[in-house]
């Protein structure tokens, strides 16, 4: 199987969409619909790349990032934050938080590809 991605999304039929995308760059997904359960699931699986919704209940996406970001053990995973609701700043916000890229959804299916492999390309140097 490919390199693992976990997707923080609580709205299923972006996260199935996401998934779906994810699977057909032969990506293996793990999925989380808060960002509590994404940390959990950071801490336990290690995953490549987490793919984070920024407007979640409970914890938000800014406060998953920060705390992924805080901790060494997972801090060189990278971080792509998603929104859908992008107001002007919001990309600045999420890069100050730690996110290592920002998109907006309706997600480009072409950029997304291109993000990622980004990503995954830096995180394989180090």
């Amino acid at each position: 199987m490919g390199q693992r991605v976990l997707v923080v999304e609580d709205d299923p039929m972006n996260l199935e969409l996401v998934t779906e995308l994810l699977q057909q760059e032969a990506y293996q997904v793990l999925a989380a619909a808060s960002g509590e359960i994404g940390l959990r699931l950071t801490a336990a699986e290690r995953p490549d790349l987490i793919l984070m919704d920024l407007q979640l209940p409970g914890m938000t996406g800014y406060e998953a990032i920060r705390r992924l970001k805080a901790n060494p053990a997972t801090a060189a995973i990278p971080v792509l934050a998603l929104t859908a609701s992008a107001m002007r700043g919001d990309d600045r916000k999420a890069r100050e938080t730690g996110a290592d890229a920002y998109l907006t959804k309706p997600l480009d299916a072409q950029i997304l590809r291109e993000t990622l492999r980004r990503l995954l390309r830096r995180d394989n140097w180090g």
